[in-house]
């Protein structure tokens, strides 16, 4: 995509959208900030270098996330079991989840019996807070557009309805 393209999409997105957007690439490239410190050698090493289950996790919300708002600012029609906004809150609260369960049980390394927790970095902290920007910006969208409305009427008001070109008439 070219950055005017970028620029249109971004405009065609209200501001707790572009909010949730923001938070969704910071959540995205957290993983790539320092995040353990080695408590033996003292190497500082970066999320990804520690690939699990949740550092996969917190890359797939991010990028489900940013898929979803590039698709409705593109004007593209699907239709979800939840709010757009619904959605994105919850992919904030399940980021949360996933790295508080990550600073609750850090990685560790055993040397002569000896087992010692990774030290944490600032890149976790960076992770937690676009996580929690995340969440905010899903919960701020869902009472701006869809305030006491049942989520099934939210979730139809999200996808708007899809009308086919018409075909050439043959002559």
């Amino acid at each position: 995509m070219t950055a005017g393209r970028l620029r249109a999409l971004a405009e065609s997105l209200d501001p707790n959208q572009r909010l949730a957007a923001v938070a969704a690439l910071a959540l995205g490239a957290s993983v790539f900030l320092p995040w353990w410190r080695d408590p033996i050698f003292g190497i500082t090493y970066i999320g990804f270098r520690r690939l699990t289950f949740l550092e996969l996790a917190v890359l797939l919300v991010a990028a489900v996330v940013l898929v979803l708002l590039v698709r409705r600012a593109e004007g593209r029609v699907f239709h979800l079991p939840l709010s757009d906004a619904t959605l994105i809150s919850a992919a904030g609260f399940w980021s949360l989840l996933l790295l508080a369960t990550r600073i609750l049980d850090p990685p560790a390394r055993t040397v002569a019996g000896d087992t010692r927790d990774y030290g944490m970095r600032w890149g976790i902290g960076f992770a937690f807070a676009a996580a929690a920007l995340l969440a905010l910006a899903g919960v701020r969208e869902r009472r701006r557009r869809h305030r006491g409305q049942p989520e099934a009427i939210a979730a139809d008001e999200d996808a708007t309805p899809f009308s086919f070109p018409r075909a050439p008439e043959l002559r």
